[in-house]
């Protein structure tokens, strides 16, 4: 932590000396690097609280309302994510669902990116590093899926972002992104199993930024920030690793809307919530009979 303070201090006096730097941080707070210090993170974190709520929006809940009239958190296993929506609403929502998943992680990602061109007073790269921009693209990479995960518009409840965080890492680190995708599409075409899928590409977040971001591009937050965003995803999953574990993970398939989304909600225990109810009603009969 002190030598991420000194990095951050050395940073900061270099920032004030720059003559490029935008118009109104230098009108603002003039040259001193100890009133740039405060001003830095305030806006930073404005720009971290905009990322999550970006990746709050319910787009399944939304788009299941509009489209079907029903709560898709009532529907097939309850999930907001994209694998429920293709699931319960077919084709045509599901596909609205991941694009619009994918695209509230761009945006979150790109008012960070913004914020850090205009306090910089440089244009954003994908491979610019430093603690001026790592830290917080980082940060709200991992806002933007926390927000997909536990949505306050869903009372702290939702996807487990895999569309979000992609749409994140095409923003903070296209090429970890890219690969990210491929391993992807492999491990879930050859198994036919979205949640393999989902754990290969959380997995391979680190692993890209090891193969792609080396040499002068290193960027310790990056490998910090990528392990840890995998190790929440792999925690959304962990019902999914017990159900692969016993083989007891459905393959993936789309069936009709209708069918879908008449099909109830799952319990933990893999049962319907109308079979759950079954054995209280015979009780309560044989109850009244007796």
């Amino acid at each position: 932590m002190l030598l991420l303070g000194i990095s951050f201090e050395t940073a900061f006096e270099n920032l004030s000396q720059n003559a490029s730097m935008h118009f109104w941080t230098i009108d603002m707070f003039g040259s001193s690097a100890s009133a740039l210090f405060p001003t830095y993170f305030l806006l930073v974190f404005i720009a971290l609280v905009a990322a999550y709520l970006c990746g709050a929006i319910p787009v399944a809940l939304i788009v299941g309302r509009l489209v079907k009239g029903i709560d898709i958190r009532e529907h097939g296993s309850g999930n907001t994510g994209t694998t429920n929506a293709l699931r319960v609403l077919g084709w045509g929502p599901g596909v609205v669902v991941l694009a619009l998943d994918v695209l509230k992680g761009v945006l979150g990602c790109l008012i960070m990116a913004f914020v850090l061109e205009e306090l910089v007073g440089e244009r954003f790269s994908v491979w610019i590093n430093g603690p001026f921009w790592d830290i917080p693209l980082a940060l709200a990479f991992i806002a933007c899926i926390a927000g997909h995960m536990f949505s306050p518009f869903m009372r702290f409840k939702g996807g487990k972002g895999i569309a979000t965080g992609f749409g994140s890492l095409l923003v903070v680190m296209p090429p970890v992104a890219l690969f990210v995708l491929s391993v992807f599409l492999i491990f879930a075409f050859l198994s036919r199993i979205v949640s393999v899928g989902s754990v290969a590409a959380a997995i391979a977040v680190p692993v890209g930024v090891l193969l792609f971001y080396r040499g002068p591009f290193f960027s310790i937050s990056f490998i910090i920030f990528g392990v840890l965003a995998a190790a929440v995803v792999l925690f959304a999953h962990r019902k999914n690793i017990v159900r692969l574990i016993h083989g007891e993970e459905p393959r993936f398939s789309v069936g009709s809307s209708k069918k879908a989304a008449e099909e109830p909600k799952k319990t933990p225990e893999g049962t319907d919530e109308k079979a759950a109810e079954e054995p209280e009603k015979i009780e309560k009969k044989l109850s009244q009979k007796e």
